[in-house]
């Protein structure tokens, strides 16, 4: 294995992303308040928050850090993509966004600062494998899904008052939806993003796959009644599913204590 990559599993390193936007003015608090899934209220730290449309899916994704002069979001997809999301919805607002040359700086361990240097960062070309293996999504995995389907309902806080989503949020608390995210392992090569097929009846959609050390492994959405360890078909390919996070992530543990 890559020992970088076993470094990463190990829970050490930090990964480096380029470009965090600053959110200014007047209204910043208001207007990030009735955007995002997270209090403001009640955020003390980095914290994750999610950008909704009105249906609940998930448009983007960022993490929030205080700043003295509002609020810094660094995307974890473009920063393009990101602030256009926001000044979609800048009308009278009195808010600026301001893109600086910072970085999110990402560590193994779960932690996350902002940085102005990236020296010392794994390689990102290792990020995908690492967050596959580790059954964590990237934004292109999430996009157009509901929190609660992948795994991320902890960055929604609830009775916080109005934002984009928070009808279809308010709806579905506490009840239970019928998604959930979940591994694939490759039984015959495909291609990804496709839907998937149990006995011939649509279960899911395949969110990626990509080549690693242990083969042809992915990430999914699928009905949850839909079994860990049943075979699904899609995008020319079949697929054993899953419990997250894989086996495999845990290698790097059972080497050090063997």
């Amino acid at each position: 294995m890559d020992p970088l990559l076993l470094k990463a599993l190990s829970g050490e390193g930090f990964f480096a992303f380029p470009g965090a936007l600053l959110l200014r003015g007047p209204d910043a608090f208001s207007f990030l308040q009735g955007q995002g899934t997270r209090d403001l209220r009640r955020v003390s730290g980095p914290a994750g928050v999610l950008f909704l449309n009105h249906k609940g899916q998930i448009e983007e994704a960022a993490t929030l850090f205080s700043h003295p002069e509002g609020f810094l979001l660094a995307p974890w997809g473009s920063l393009e993509g990101l602030e256009k999301r926001l000044r979609r919805y800048i009308v009278f607002d009195q808010v600026e966004l301001v893109a600086l040359p910072l970085f999110r700086l990402l560590y193994a361990d779960g932690r996350e600062e902002v940085g102005e240097r990236a020296e010392g960062a794994l390689p990102p070309a290792l990020y995908p494998l690492y967050t596959l293996l580790k059954g964590l999504p990237l934004l292109s995995d999430i996009q157009g899904e509901l929190p609660q389907s992948v795994g991320l309902l902890h960055l929604v806080d609830y009775g916080k008052g109005c934002y984009v989503g928070q009808e279809i949020m308010a709806r579905t608390e506490g009840k239970e939806v019928p998604h959930r995210l979940v591994g694939l392992r490759a039984l015959e090569g495909g291609e990804a993003p496709a839907e998937l097929f149990l006995e011939g009846k649509r279960v899911g959609e395949a969110k990626r796959l990509l080549k690693t050390p242990f083969g042809l492994l992915g990430l999914a959405v699928v009905r949850k009644e839909v079994p860990v360890g049943a075979v699904v078909e899609g995008g020319g390919g079949r697929y054993r599913v899953e419990a997250l996070p894989f086996k495999e992530a845990a290698w790097s543990e059972q080497r050090s204590s063997g």
